[in-house]
Order: structure tokens, then sequence, then C-alpha cells
């Protein structure tokens, strides 16, 4: 074995034990421990066996992980990628063929899951990507297969009246500062449950965002946000380093799904249908398109690493501007 498959393999088995730091400081000192040294296996064992699918799944996650993927992102591989293995029912991931994942995708399909059908594969791309660079394969299967086209529904945001009638059904202190939160910033609500009370600045009102693939950027907040933030930090009966945290002993970060249920909640009590948090942020950033943002600026604003996803909200804004000269115009 060598010395490279053998940290490997340290690596593998605790990688969701260990943040990305840990990991890289623990593959120096294996590398540090080994070097010099060589590893003999032992005959009298059974021969290593072909990693199985389970075993190079989590490989791939582990090397995802040591990236900075957020443990969401991980979390949507590795049920992708394993419902893909559970179809296959015991055959080798290793041996698929693009055949054999174009079955499985028209399945979905056929469902009407274009959607879908396109998320498991960009996922199983990535997989395999991965797997080729590692030498695991000589290619990968998923590599001929194009973009699956689907219908691309429009989702509106906010309309002005709907933000009133939130705003004026938030009954707790959490309730106003999430929501003002929400609609100052635009951030996600993964972000949200990762700000600790260190990350906020109130005298410039800013807040540092752990955002996407370990990626750092500061937002700013209006002067009544601050007010409902300090109000609520005021009203918590307990400490915690985070904004948003457990009411439970050891009162860490809300978890995103917590998050959802209380702005999947507030939709129920104000009335407002299809309510979740990405519909904040796609008002936000929609407003300040509107408001004449420069798009490189909104950009940042977001955390958005492609301009072609910031241009989606300047599309929507020219949409309304559009219809306006239309009915200022039109006979």
């Amino acid at each position: 074995m060598t010395h490279e498959n053998f940290v490997t393999n340290i690596i593998t088995h605790l990688a969701f034990l260990l943040d990305s730091d840990s990991i890289e400081q623990l593959r120096i000192a294996l590398y540090s421990e080994l070097s010099g040294k060589e590893i003999i296996e032992n005959e009298t064992l059974p021969s290593a066996e072909p990693i199985d699918n389970e075993r190079l799944i989590r490989r791939f996650l582990a090397t995802k992980n040591i990236e900075g993927c957020s443990k969401g992102t991980l979390s949507a591989y590795g049920f992708g990628i394993r419902k893909f293995s559970e179809y296959l029912d015991g055959f080798d991931l290793k041996e698929v063929t693009t055949d054999m994942i174009r079955l499985y995708l028209g399945q979905i399909a056929a469902k009407n899951q274009n959607s879908y059908a396109d998320t498991i594969r960009r996922y199983l791309n990535t997989f395999y990507q991965w797997a080729e660079n590692e030498d695991i394969i000589l290619k990968n299967p998923c590599r001929k297969i194009k973009h699956i086209k689907c219908e691309k529904k429009m989702e509106k945001p906010f309309s002005g009246t709907e933000i009133a009638i939130i705003q004026d059904c938030c009954q707790s202190s959490q309730e106003k500062a999430l929501v003002s939160l929400l609609l100052s910033t635009g951030i996600r609500r993964a972000e949200a449950t990762a700000i600790k009370i260190s990350d906020i600045d109130f005298a410039t009102n800013t807040i540092l965002i752990h955002g996407k693939g370990a990626k750092q950027r500061f937002v700013y907040f209006s002067d009544s946000c601050k007010l409902h933030l300090q109000k609520h930090l005021k009203s918590r009966k307990f400490e915690s380093l985070y904004l948003f945290a457990s009411s439970h002993i050891p009162h860490g970060p809300l978890s995103v799904g917590t998050l959802h249920g209380y702005i999947k909640h507030l939709g129920k009590v104000s009335g407002v249908s299809n309510m979740h948090c990405h519909r904040f942020r796609k008002w936000f950033g929609t407003s300040m398109a509107d408001k004449g943002v420069d798009i490189r600026d909104l950009q940042e604003m977001m955390g958005h690493s492609k301009m072609d996803t910031t241009n989606k909200y300047y599309i929507y804004s020219n949409e309304k501007r559009v219809r306006t000269e239309h009915l200022r115009f039109a006979i």
C-alpha cells in the first residue's frame, strides 16, 4: 500500500468528525510520520478488496468536505449518489456505463421530474469526474450526457403588500429580527443560521457572512434591522454565540430546517402563499436591481460566484419596466 492510499483511507474514516483545517493538519502529520518508512501489508491477512460503492461514495464526500463544500451540499451529493447506487442493486459504481446513467435519468424524467433529473445528472457528473481525476476510472461516463431541459417557472418576489403583511404578522422579537434581516440583506438561510454575534458590527451595520464554498463577504443592514436585532438579543433568556440559537442546551445555532419551519409557519399566519426563505432573497435582489444598483455590486451583495446568476434579477426587473411602459403607451 502506498503512503497516499494509507493517508486517504485514514482521512476518509475521519472526514465527518473533523473540520477542513483539522483534516489538513492530520494529513501533514501522517505524511511527516510516514516519511522514510515503508508500509508492508501483512500477507497472512486477506488481500485488500476493491473499494465497494459505499466506501467510494464516502471517499468522494470526504474530498468535497476538504474542498469546503457546505454540509447541505455534501448531504445532497450523498443522497443523490446513494439513490443511484441503490438503483444499481449491487453493481459496481466503477463499471457504470453512459447508457446505464441515461436509463436511470430517463426513468426520473418520465415522472415529469426533469429538473430533479438534471440535478442528479450534475451530481453524478461531479462524482465521476472526481473518480476520473483520482484515476479510479478511466473515463467519466456522464460526460456525454447533456443538460436536461426543463420548464423554468418564474418565481415572483414578494409584492410590497405581501411584505407589509408579513412584517405585521411577526409576533416574537426573533421573528421580527429574522424577517428584517432577510429583507435587509438577502442572505441565504444557511448563512443566517451561521451568523455569530461576533460577526456583527453594530457600529457600522455590517455582518461578516460565511457563505458557500468557504467564501466570506460583508453585508449591510438598515437601522430598522439593527433595532430588531438588538431587541432580539436583549430578549433572550440564555447565552449563545449565535444570533439565531436553539433554546435547548448547549444553545447552538438553529438548524436550517428549524429556521425554514419558522418561515413556513409565518406564511400560514400571514396568509402569504409559497412562503420560504429564498423568496426574501429574490425580493432583495430584484428590489436592488429596480433601484439601479450596479450588477457587479449586487453580485457581491448576493454572494454569487457567477454573473449570470445575478443577471436573472435584472431580467425580472426589466420585465416589470417593460410592462409599465406598455401600460403607459399601449392602445
